[in-house]
């Protein structure tokens, strides 16, 4: 019989995406241990708050932190952790009061800082809408206006991978390498471009992918799944790669977040 998973509950006055971020970064490194993250975002005044504690059942098993601004929020917290013997860790303060002290420098506390609606903001918006129509194959006659170019087999990760940059406000389009299409005349003019970046996978991990893709949504050629036609594909998408003169990532078991890094270390390093 499995023993009950743990809890971490996680409050905070905003979205949550720090604290989840950075728990779920914890988490990766106890795989064996069967804890769940409980999240419980824009929580802002001390009712909200007692609410979220109303949450927490009273034979808990885990422990919490938070990420809110307020340092009266932050003692309300505190005082019904104590209360409820909630082991509590603040995510924000030890890093804040390091930079006060060692930095001399003064936070606002402006919850409103966290997620502004500026240049960037809308730089991102911009970035996410051109992927978007940039899915696929699709826009090619703009090309030209990417950030990043992802090319590669079906099932590699491409438009994933794109939205993730498009998060980043990396302006990004994907275009798939089809055999028996060949090379479409828009990627042809790019040779050699350091914005173009070909994913390659290990021929049993598109495999496997495929498999799984078929077996969710149904119909699909009878070799998309082929390990022997995968292979071929995988070995001519790759020549393309050498004879265009454009970067590869194997992104076999590789997480989106680092593929994405690696294509945008690449680029920055092209370009300086």
């Amino acid at each position: 019989m499995k023993p009950p998973a743990k809890k971490i509950y996680l409050i905070s006055d905003s979205t949550g995406e720090l604290g989840e971020r950075f728990t779920n970064a914890l988490l990766s490194q106890f795989p064996k241990s069967p804890i769940v993250l409980k999240k419980h975002p824009f929580v802002q005044t001390r009712e909200e708050a007692a609410k979220a504690f109303a949450k927490i059942p009273l034979a808990h098993r885990g422990i919490l932190f938070h990420t809110v601004l307020s340092p009266e929020l932050k003692k309300t917290i505190e005082t019904f952790c104590r209360k409820r013997g909630i082991p509590a860790f603040d995510l924000t303060g030890p890093p804040t009061d390091f930079m006060v002290r060692h930095l001399n420098v003064r936070p606002v506390w402006d919850l409103r800082s966290l997620h502004p609606t500026n240049q960037d903001y809308d730089r991102r918006i911009d970035a996410i809408e051109f992927t978007i129509s940039h899915d696929d194959g699709a826009g090619q006659a703009t090309l030209k206006e990417a950030d990043v170019i992802l090319v590669g087999p079906s099932r590699v990760s491409k438009t994933p991978t794109s939205i993730y940059l498009a998060i980043k406000g990396c302006r990004t389009a994907n275009v798939p390498l089809i055999k028996e299409i060949g090379v479409p005349a828009a990627l042809q003019k790019l040779a050699g471009d350091p914005r173009v970046v070909g994913f390659t996978l290990q021929p049993l991990k598109l495999q496997e992918v495929r498999e799984k893709r078929i077996a969710q949504f149904g119909a699909a050629p009878g070799f998309y799944a082929d390990l022997r036609k995968i292979s071929r594909e995988i070995l001519w998408v790759e020549e393309i790669y050498k004879q265009f003169n454009w970067r590869v990532i194997d992104v076999t078991d590789r997480a989106i977040e680092e593929t994405a890094a690696m294509i945008l270390k690449g680029l920055s390093l092209k370009r300086s």
